[in-house]
């Protein structure tokens, strides 16, 4: 997947949702993810995910809307993690702020398995930051708001990985503008440090608005 083009690749958008803010402490209570390959969604993954601890604090409650009582009779992680890695594949994860998401599963992979996720890993938020330097704020939120993409139902996986698709389309589609094409591109220009060069000349121009289907 890492050397294909993005309209060659899988993708696997993702977003958990947890009790705290280390998987050493906190765990995962909610798992979304929407496989996307040829510019469409083939398929869909979502569950809540009952965790060890008696209740959910009710902090967390609050960011989210998911009570103790929506998970008592739910899966637990490691009844889930099957048929999640099944889904998964080799498809290259998408998820805005990548290392916490990935971080969680692989504390638990590691637990479970003992050994980490293999797949490539695209932080959108990361990209942001190399594409829009000029915007104060990259948290999906705010950049929901900058590209005028619906999202009323913040703090919950599956509203939350659809958001970070419909921006992860919106940044493609400027990249291609820029003939950069290939995933193995774009991981890197989301990993590096320095700002993406906006000023640079466009090598392609054709219309993508089919990213947006």
């Amino acid at each position: 997947m890492y050397n294909l083009t993005v309209d060659e690749a899988t993708f696997t958008i993702l977003d958990l949702e947890t009790t705290g803010l280390s998987p050493k402490t906190g765990e995962i209570i909610e798992i979304a993810a929407i496989k996307y390959q040829g510019n469409q969604i083939v398929d869909r993954f979502s569950t809540l995910i009952k965790p060890d601890i008696e209740f959910i604090p009710s902090k967390i409650t609050q960011l989210t809307g998911i009570t103790t009582a929506m998970v008592i009779d739910q899966p637990k992680i490691e009844q889930v993690l099957p048929d999640f890695l099944r889904f998964l594949e080799d498809s290259v994860i998408v998820a805005h702020n990548a290392k916490f998401d990935v971080g969680f599963l692989n504390y638990k992979t590691q637990e479970v398995y003992g050994k980490n996720i293999k797949n490539s890993v695209l932080c959108t938020c990361n990209l942001a930051r190399r594409i829009f330097p000029e915007l104060k704020s990259k948290a999906l939120s705010s950049l929901t708001y900058y590209f005028d993409i619906p999202f009323n139902q913040e703090h919950r996986a599956m509203s939350d990985a659809m958001a970070t698709l419909e921006i992860f389309k919106r940044m493609i589609d400027i990249l291609y503008d820029y003939n950069i094409t290939k995933v193995s591109e774009i991981i890197k220009l989301a990993e590096k440090k320095e700002n993406y060069n906006s000023s640079k000349r466009r090598r392609n121009v054709q219309n993508r608005n089919y990213w947006y289907r």
